[in-house]
């Protein structure tokens, strides 16, 4: 018997029948020929490993469903697609008998160009630990998924290992937190699950609420099921769709959770299937020590340059509750970025200290050389800050600190002193609210690499707009989880299309071959409370590494 038996609150596939299993890839030969040699295994579990060989070898994880006998039921494994393009996904039902392991009929999905191939057939071995007796290793082969550009006319090797996962156990407090695609700023995809296994958030540009709960007691995996909506430009075929499947998380050296495996496919609507390899957001305390200090919100300050080094000075920018952080400095044609995320490591009665973990990322508008937008990207950049409290009053008043890089000019970190940005603070008795920004906005072209900006907030917070060359814009506007009293929004798939091409303009929307961005918005109010202006700042970044990001500060027409 399997140390974990994995059951089956979640399907992504009917069960065949005990009685039908030569029909759905049950068996290796007729029965005349009888069962392989060897010890009966049992596969239910999550496994890691590679796929292909030489150069066009891929990482390769996925979940096997024990089944109610632990001979096998459902599974998925994710490929990582050729050319950093993400991850294939392969599944459908797999038996094993005693120590072969086959699956008929299985279907197959390439990232690269949308495509499904069907009818594949999967076989290999299923070996034991010679201690234990568990199956640890599962090593085979599948046939090449014909008409997808993942196609090879020759079936693919893998070999995959029981993982250490496994040993972990699953529950609704250690999956509840929040978790994205590829950082705090540039994340494709985010969603939070509440310690009630409530889920919600987006997925590239569609809306996402669902559901992430323990599969059994004695199980690693969670069962995840996805509800999907959205309007035709930015979720597409997705729209009122759902997806069903399986969750497992990544622990770090000390058992806490930092990131996830997201393994879904569709189970209404057009066939769909998600791969979600994501990072946690850094666990707050549930409880925060006494004294502590909150960065979160909008600021405005100065940098202290190095000796001889000439550039902008005056520095804005927000920080989210998550840690989260977007500053920008001002230009007559366009602006340097730093963001990264935050987190608190050291805390005491008159101050709270936070770092990044060296993952910070600055733009400077002047590495090409030209002053244009398309300046160059620094990685690597660690941020260094430590917030205070004027007169023990209980409220941060100063944030201060240094962002450095091995590239950097003079050699020495750039120094930063903020306070909060009075010209983005709630009113008084006010409560951030995505109905309070409907409304159109224009940023001048002297702040957007030359193009002026219109934006247009809807009722629902949906984002569209177009700048002066013919770019056009899409994205969601959301207000944060849980008790928000700040002046704070989160922004989602937030991006740029082709649009009109106006005469001026041959080049086309140079932007529309970038990430899909994601960061925060801010209103601007005027003495009076009225909103007379927004902000948005985020970013993004492609698998390939490719990196973009958004400043946009537009007055209220």
């Amino acid at each position: 018997m399997p140390l974990i038996r994995f059951f089956r609150p979640v399907s992504l596939l009917p069960l065949c029948l005990a009685t039908l299993l030569a029909s759905c890839g049950g068996g290796s030969g007729g029965d005349d020929e009888g069962p392989p040699p060897g010890t009966q295994q049992y596969p239910g579990g999550f496994w890691e490993g590679t796929v292909g060989t030489g150069a066009g070898q891929r990482t390769m994880v996925g979940f096997i469903d024990g089944g109610a006998d632990g001979k096998g039921g459902e599974f998925y494994f994710a490929r990582g697609a050729a050319g950093a393009a993400g991850y294939d996904g392969l599944y459908g039902l797999l038996r094993t008998n005693v120590t072969a392991v086959q699956a008929t009929g299985v279907t197959y999905y390439s990232v690269q160009d949308g495509k499904f191939a069907t009818g594949l057939t999967l076989r290999g071995t299923a070996t034991p630990d010679a201690a234990t007796g568990r199956t640890s290793i599962i090593s085979g082969n599948y046939t090449s998924p014909a008409g997808t550009a993942a196609a090879t006319g020759a079936p693919t090797s893998f070999k995959l290992n029981y993982s250490p996962l496994n040993n972990y156990p699953a529950s609704a407090d250690l999956i509840a937190g929040t978790y994205r695609g590829s950082g705090v700023f540039g994340g494709q995809w985010v969603f939070t699950v509440s310690p009630t296994g409530v889920l919600s958030g987006r997925v590239g540009g569609c809306s996402v609420q669902g559901t992430a709960t323990p599969r059994a007691q004695d199980s690693a995996l969670y069962a995840v099921t996805l509800n999907l909506t959205g309007d035709e430009i930015s979720c597409g075929t997705r729209a009122n769709s759902q997806q069903t499947g399986v969750a497992v998380l990544r622990f770090d050296a000390s058992n806490v959770p930092n990131g996830i495996w997201v393994l879904t496919r569709n189970s209404t609507g057009t066939d769909n299937t998600y791969v979600l390899n994501g990072l946690a957001d850094p666990r707050q305390p549930s409880t925060p020590p006494t004294g502590s200090l909150s960065a979160s919100g909008n600021w405005m300050g100065t940098l202290t340059l190095p000796a001889g080094v000439n550039g902008d000075r005056s520095v804005w920018g927000t920080v989210l509750p998550d840690g989260g952080l977007f500053f920008y400095t001002n230009s007559s044609f366009n602006h340097n970025a730093l963001y990264g995320r935050l987190i608190r490591y050291d805390n005491d009665q008159t101050a709270t200290r936070f770092v990044t973990a060296n993952d910070g990322v600055f733009f400077d508008r002047l590495l090409d050389g030209t002053g244009g937008y398309q300046g160059g990207y620094v990685n690597g950049v660690l941020i260094d800050a430590t917030l205070e409290s004027a007169s023990g009053s209980g409220a941060a008043s100063r944030l201060v600190g240094t962002y450095s890089y091995a590239s950097q000019p003079g050699g020495y970190p750039t120094q930063f002193t903020m306070q909060p940005d009075t010209a983005y603070a709630l009113p008084s008795g006010r409560q951030p609210n995505v109905d309070a920004l409907v409304g159109t906005y224009r940023m001048p072209g002297v702040g957007f690499g030359g193009h002026t900006v219109d934006l247009q907030v809807a009722v629902d917070g949906s984002i569209t707009g177009e700048t002066s060359n013919g770019c056009l814009i899409v994205g969601k506007l959301l207000s944060l989880p849980g008790d928000n009293t700040q002046n704070l929004y989160r922004v989602e798939a937030f991006g740029y299309l082709e649009g009109t091409l106006v005469p001026s303009n041959t080049i086309g929307c140079e932007l529309s071959s970038g990430p899909s961005q994601s960061g925060s918005a801010s209103a601007m109010f005027n003495p009076q409370g009225q909103v007379v202006g927004l902000r948005i700042l985020a970013a993004g970044l492609l698998s390939s590494g490719q990196r973009a990001h958004t400043v946009f500060v537009g007055d209220r027409r």
